[in-house]
């Protein structure tokens, strides 16, 4: 479920460590599949341990809709990717509804600007990375005309090294990582066979340790500390959280294991395409096929069941009575509403728990993309530097002049909250100049910071799981499947959660949240006999 661009490259030289093992033991040559089922037999399995059954009770009794209206009232709580698909996907279907949003502006974690780094320079400020097997994400861009710029197509990357490491102050190189990868990779290859052998007794023991624990567990397999230090770093970037909060499953389950002379790929992330006109254009085309269903500065407070309906409270004290209502807002801010409706007590607890990430960029302009050079980097690069990584944000650009975005997480995210964003740009340009001599003389001294850790209406980046928390949780989480059997929704009555936090292999991603929203729609169509 690789959602940055360091932990796609990290599996990419776990996979080549995994190879050089088989080789090494004299197996034929090597065949690398993409294991796809495996995805839904996984969640299935946790759901299976957390609760007894893959699909609960509580989650597919649907009452029947009130007044048997064939006119439904749906009121949608976040004017996120989740909740205007949701309403854009209920509106084909001829069904109307309202979506409420709380800030002055649509979009929630997906944000673009232009001309803030450099005249006409898009920049995504959250939301970027569509992978190829993103079908709800890669329609939008389709059904709206949007271009997708394919980043593994790009011509302009022939004699550059994609990626570029620099730790312990020192250029590292490709194939010297993935060779110094390799006992771990062994390591981690028996792990996931223990989990293929028996999933039920050995997935909450890898669940219960965290990334740190597993890392010290198999410290003699790691031959070179910046090896644990570039794992550490993808974590922070990947799961917003330090190694010691992050769950070993989130590890076992993204990175490529053997299975005979096959190296199979559990995660199908490669990151390939952004959209030319920057994600946030997808939410303008959403909000302009939504006209009129819209409403913004509604802030709720308060959601209460009446019978089979339900009542909205917003701060600026409207109240509203509606049949369904799809609730797609993080659970960090979740929290602070009042949710007066029988909801499982598991399903209370996984609102109080589960987090956010906390990650945040820095971006910085530069009159010259000095960084694309033999000895820089063309896509990104991992540091040790104060930054884990940071990457060309205007690569889709074939301009002399461009962007670089900074990225942190985990505890460096508390270092760049102080003082301004030049300051802080200032520094991290200062110390990219160690691996990129002369990179201050081109910088334009133009930055933005984000702030999702701290905004009140996200309080984050994305979701990461918590050491025990997949298999406490893995109940509440969209599978989607062509049999009921084997379908699993998050719905309590009339009332549906939606979200990239509640998507099975997307979480993270703008494709799980746009997934869910869809799902949750689906749900309600098939109840109103609108689809089988």
């Amino acid at each position: 479920m690789a959602r940055t661009r360091a932990f796609r490259q990290l599996i990419r030289l776990f996979l080549q460590a995994q190879q050089a093992n088989l080789q090494a033991q004299g197996q034929p040559p090597t065949t690398v599949s993409v294991a796809h089922p495996w995805r839904r037999r996984k969640f299935l399995k946790l759901a299976v341990i957390a609760g007894g059954s893959a699909i609960t009770t509580q989650l597919v009794a649907h009452p029947p809709l009130a007044l048997g209206s064939n006119a439904p009232k749906i009121a949608i709580i976040g004017a996120g990717i989740a909740g205007l698909n949701a309403a854009y996907q209920l509106k084909k279907m001829g069904i109307g509804s309202t979506v409420y949003e709380a800030r002055s502006r649509l979009g929630g974690r997906m944000q673009s600007v232009t001309g803030a780094i450099g005249p006409e320079l898009v920049s995504d400020l959250g939301g970027s990375l569509i992978n190829t097997d993103h079908e709800d994400m890669l329609n939008l861009v389709r059904e709206f005309g949007l271009t997708l710029f394919d980043r593994t197509q790009d011509p302009t990357m022939n004699d550059l090294p994609p990626t570029g490491y620099y730790f312990n102050n020192a250029r590292r190189y490709e194939a010297e990582v993935a060779e110094k990868l390799r006992p771990l990779a062994q390591q981690i290859s028996r792990d996931a066979r223990l989990l293929d052998q028996d999933f039920d007794t050995y997935a909450p023991q890898f669940d219960r340790l965290s990334v740190k624990a597993y890392l010290d567990l198999h410290q003699n397999k790691i031959s070179d500390p910046f090896i644990r230090e570039l794992i550490e770093n993808t974590i922070r970037t990947e799961y917003g959280v330090e190694p010691s909060q992050s769950s070993a499953l989130q590890l076992l389950f993204v990175l490529p294991v053997v299975k005979g002379n096959r190296v199979e790929l559990l995660s199908t992330s490669d990151e390939a395409f952004v959209v030319q006109e920057g994600s946030g254009a997808i939410i303008d085309r959403l909000s302009q096929a939504l006209t009129g269903q819209i409403r913004t500065q509604m802030s709720l407070t308060k959601l209460q069941s009446q019978g089979n309906r339900y009542r909205l409270t917003f701060k600026n004290g409207q109240v509203i009575d509606t049949d369904y209502v799809i609730f797609t807002i993080p659970f960090t801010v979740a929290r602070s509403i009042d949710i007066q409706v029988d909801l499982p007590a598991s399903f209370r607890k996984m609102i109080r728990e589960l987090n956010l990430g906390q990650n945040d960029k820095i971006l910085a302009g530069f009159s010259q993309k000095l960084w694309r050079q033999p000895f820089g980097f063309g896509s990104e690069l991992w540091t040790d530097l104060g930054f884990s990584e940071v990457w060309d944000d205007t690569q889709r650009q074939p301009r002399n002049d461009g962007a670089l975005s900074f990225f942190f997480g985990g505890n460096e995210v508390k270092a760049i909250q102080s003082g301004s964003a030049q300051t802080q740009g200032r520094r991290m340009v200062s110390l990219l100049s160690q691996v990129i001599p002369n990179i201050m003389a081109v910088a334009t001294d133009r930055f933005i910071r984000t702030h999702w850790t701290i905004d009140p209406f996200t309080k984050g980046g994305y979701t990461t799981f918590q050491p025990g928390q997949l298999t406490e949780f893995s109940e509440f989480i969209y599978i989607e499947a062509d049999t009921a059997d084997e379908r699993q929704e998050v719905r309590f009555g009339n009332l549906l959660f939606a979200g990239e936090h509640l998507s099975d292999g997307f979480y993270g991603f703008m494709n799980g949240a746009a997934e869910t929203g869809r799902l949750a729609a689906l749900s309600i169509l098939r109840q109103l006999g609108k689809v089988p």
